[in-house]
């Protein structure tokens, strides 16, 4: 071999070890960058777990207030005032007829305070799941508002992540108060479906609705957006005037 086919084979080896050097530091580089934008995302979430834990923490503070005075106050006052009744008179069908309907008012109050217990428990969702959690918040708005409201499930539940649970339980929670302050609806319905890998949420309420361009820049709808792109879930809200609200939610389950 002459001493040019040496000179040719060097530099081509050369060039070929620059480009396998350059490759190589592209791809660390790349690498490095889905790493950290990993690592910010996986922050950013654990961030948006804890907050919406508090705000959980909340809204069950709130809930158990509306339900202590307009429920479980209620039915105490009117035992109270059977006891006087009971009390002041001798008849022992009245006395017998008012101990028994105060024996029920206490079994509903008794009823009542260990909802409030679950609800007031942030865990109750990472411990029973998204379907129980959900059930439980319908049916404080079916007994404090009037709203028919009814959760329909669809497919086998599983927990797909007990942070995301948590997150959308949030949304349908931030949901379920513009229903109630806004919308003036007297039908709500949340829909939720489970595949092997994904998870659809639908929220409808037959409410006054709303100009969603208008909307846009409110904080309850950017909270919802906001933590649907830390889901990385596709999300859309649909309303017109007059024509009540639709909420759309899907998750990758599996990603």
């Amino acid at each position: 071999m002459d001493d040019s086919s040496v000179l040719f084979l060097f530099i081509a080896g050369t060039l070929l070890l620059s480009l396998f050097a350059f490759f190589l530091v592209i791809y660390l580089q790349v690498q490095k960058r889905k790493q950290n934008r990993f690592r910010i995302e996986k922050e950013q979430l654990e961030q948006e777990v804890l907050r919406t834990g508090l705000e959980v923490k909340e809204q069950a503070i709130n809930t158990m207030s509306r339900e202590l005075h307009d429920n479980i106050g209620s039915r105490l006052n009117a035992v109270m005032r059977f006891l006087h009744v009971i009390q002041a008179t001798e008849d022992k069908n009245t006395v017998a007829e008012l101990a028994k309907e105060s024996q029920g008012l206490l079994g509903e109050v008794i009823k009542d305070a260990r909802n409030i217990s679950h609800v007031l428990n942030s865990d109750y969702v990472m411990n029973h799941g998204l379907v129980e959690a959900v059930q439980k918040e319908v049916d404080f708005v079916k007994r404090s508002t009037g709203i028919d409201a009814l959760v329909l499930v669809e497919g086998d539940y599983y927990n797909f992540n007990s942070g995301h649970e948590l997150i959308v339980f949030r949304m349908i929670q931030e949901a379920i108060s513009n229903t109630i302050k806004y919308a003036k609806a007297t039908n709500l319905r949340i829909s939720m479906r489970y595949t092997d890998r994904l998870f659809e949420m639908k929220i409808t309420d037959n409410g006054t609705g709303f100009d969603t361009d208008a909307a846009a820049d409110g904080i309850g709808l950017a909270n919802m957006k906001n933590r649907a792109r830390m889901l990385k879930a596709d999300f859309a809200l649909q309303s017109k005037p007059g024509q009540g609200t639709t909420l759309l939610l899907t998750l990758n389950t599996k990603q």
